[in-house]
């Protein structure tokens, strides 16, 4: 028998609330819309812990990486929620891969590991950057990966790497246009190495078209100018 219109709407109601419900119960990112609702404590305003009793030290270490990337940028980060997980339960609840995740203006989560001012810093610098991106920068970013990632380590001087930084290195990370090419550079050069080499372009950047010249790159491709064009632009003045 075929079911009726309001048979149909009935079944497609409770699926989608069926789906609503499974997907608000799985660990994942999406769980920073309601931390509380996961155990967390609102610590300060927009600063949410799973270890409350840590609240005054958790408070300095945001404000002074705010003050950090205000400092670089001449202006705050985007005000999000800011999630500090002290324990991998909760890191692996709210879906943290690796020491820090950013999620542009909306939030701000670190992992155990990245429980201090270089990782908080690289991941606002990351939200200072995505500010204003959506879903179809998805398919355009506004800024290669070597310069996202390579911005955030030049603000926050994380993560660090040691070593020398060779010609081939550079050129290497120049490679990463997109972010699911990062993890190529990752286990031909390391890690920390893919960093630092990424880090060391936007330096040169900063070196040979000043502080000004380098916000000026960040601005006109946020606005949708090439960010290739600009950048050949600044370097030949």
């Amino acid at each position: 028998m075929i079911a009726g219109p309001a048979r149909i709407f009935s079944l497609l109601t409770n699926a989608a609330f069926a789906a609503v419900v499974f997907g608000v119960a799985l660990p994942g990112p999406h769980r920073v819309v309601a931390p509380g609702l996961y155990g967390l404590t609102e610590v300060a305003p927009d600063i949410w812990t799973d270890a409350p009793a840590r609240a005054g030290a958790f408070g300095d270490l945001v404000e002074v990486s705010r003050r950090r990337v205000t400092d670089f940028f001449g202006e705050a980060p985007p005000r999000q929620a800011i999630v500090l997980c002290s324990t991998a339960t909760c890191a692996r609840d709210f879906g943290i891969g690796g020491n820090g995740l950013s999620l542009g203006r909306m939030a701000v989560m670190v992992a155990p590991g990245g429980l201090t001012t270089g990782t908080l810093t690289h991941e606002m610098t990351h939200s200072r950057l995505h500010r204003s991106m959506g879903v179809r920068n998805i398919v355009r970013q506004p800024y290669p990966t070597w310069f996202d990632e390579g911005l955030a380590t030049h603000v926050a001087g994380h993560p660090a790497w040691p070593g020398r930084i060779t010609d081939a290195d550079r050129a290497r990370v120049r490679e990463v246009r997109r972010f699911w090419q990062l993890g190529d550079a990752f286990r031909e050069l390391g890690v920390g190495r893919t960093y630092k080499a990424a880090a060391a372009e936007v330096a040169r950047i900063e070196r040979q078209a000043g502080r000004a010249g380098l916000l000026d790159l960040i601005a006109r491709a946020e606005a949708g100018e090439r960010f290739e064009v600009v950048l050949a632009e600044l370097l030949a003045r």
